[in-house]
């Protein structure tokens, strides 16, 4: 869902007051390695963007011992983990963030408009569920 100020304006993505771009959506549990195969974002906002903060909310912990990376890509088709490098989504249910459990390589990005966010499992997230949730502000 998408809200400028208090107004839902879309689905999946929101808008907070100070100009800050909140996106929001379940997790895939996803059953092999695809790039891509849990989060597949476009930033199809026009601008270039920062993203300051990531939150993974695990509800139902994977089946396996599976990790993630997720971070920007140019043409979603290549794994990153400049956001989140190594997160195990089989260990806990929790909140896990960039800030906290950003691994080797996680933290902050630019995310430049038409690139991609993807998150990548190592191994299969069979019975995960989940939700994400990504903060960014435009770069000036």
């Amino acid at each position: 869902m998408l809200i400028m100020g208090s107004k839902a304006v879309g689905a999946g993505n929101v808008q907070a007051e100070a100009d800050e771009i909140i996106l929001q959506g379940a997790l895939t549990a996803a059953t092999g390695t695809a790039v891509g195969g849990v989060i597949k974002l476009k930033n199809d906002f026009g601008i270039d963007l920062i993203v300051t903060d990531v939150f993974i909310d695990i509800k139902t912990k994977a089946g396996a011992s599976a990790t993630i990376d997720m971070g920007v890509d140019d043409g979603g088709d290549t794994s990153s983990d400049n956001l989140i490098d190594g997160l195990a989504m089989g260990a806990a249910t929790g909140v896990f963030c960039s800030r906290v459990n950003a691994g080797n390589y996680g933290g902050c990005a630019v995310w430049k408009k038409d690139e991609y966010i993807v998150a990548t499992a190592s191994g299969t997230l069979a019975s995960l569920v989940g939700t994400y949730t990504i903060k960014a502000i435009p770069r000036l």
